[in-house]
């Protein structure tokens, strides 16, 4: 299997000085160092996992779980949230049941999904480029798939630059806008577009960073997951 050469791990930048960079880095974009240290602590925490929510009965967790990448990046994810939940003094209560429900069906899909014939040793994945090389050239030759292109934005909002508090409750009133999230509702989303309330709250500015932009799509996508997830334990 082919490894991406090494380059610097992405970070966003929001303006301002202010910078994200991300919480899970792909192992290329690590130095030799770095990869054998976010090893090491992987590997301490999958134990202190594995003896906490007994996960030996059953080998509910493959003894193997090292050698399935796809499982490795499941566990690093539950990792990080983990750390995000118990260790932010503000984090909503909900989300540490949010992740215990996530924790049982990762190691539910250990045996059907990542592990399948592992129960009597473990049984490497084939590779695409070795078992069918031709495969990843004529995927490459296929190209991207014929969709239509993004709608032309028309109305009040396009090529605006801020727009009226009555024109901005109109579009979230017939659901052409739609909030960030419960949480950032001052952010909505027109067409593909972010907007910000003014100081004011008369008006509503257009977002004209594409970092920010890119932000606002990524948090708005995680934010509603959470919300959805807190209103089904309230069902």
């Amino acid at each position: 299997m082919s490894t991406p050469e090494p380059r610097p791990a992405p970070a966003l930048h929001l303006g301002g000085g202010y910078e994200v960079k991300p919480v899970i880095r792909e192992w290329h974009t690590l130095s030799p160092d770095e990869q054998q240290t976010e090893w090491a602590d992987l590997v301490d925490w999958v134990i202190w996992i594995h003896d906490l929510y007994e996960l030996s009965r059953e080998e509910r967790l493959p003894l193997c779980w090292p050698r399935h990448p796809g499982l490795v990046e499941e566990l690093r994810s539950l990792k990080v949230w983990r750390e995000a939940v118990y260790g932010t003094p503000d984090a909503p209560a909900h989300t540490a049941r949010s992740w215990h429900g996530e924790l049982r069906q990762t190691i539910a899909a250990t045996a059907s999904f990542w592990a399948p014939s592992c129960r009597a040793g473990h049984t490497d994945a084939a590779v695409l480029t070795d078992a069918h090389p031709e495969l990843a050239k004529a995927w490459h030759e296929a190209g991207p798939p014929a969709t239509p292109g993004r709608p032309t934005v028309t109305g009040p909002t396009a090529g605006a630059r801020e727009i009226s508090d009555a024109a901005m409750a109109d579009a979230l009133a017939n659901g052409r806008a739609m909030v960030h999230s419960k949480g950032m509702p001052f952010y909505t989303n027109i067409d593909g577009t972010w907007w910000t309330r003014a100081d004011d709250s008369t008006t509503w500015l257009r977002c004209t960073d594409p970092a920010h932009h890119a932000h606002l799509d990524t948090t708005a996508a995680r934010m509603r997951a959470a919300e959805a997830a807190r209103d089904n334990l309230n069902l």
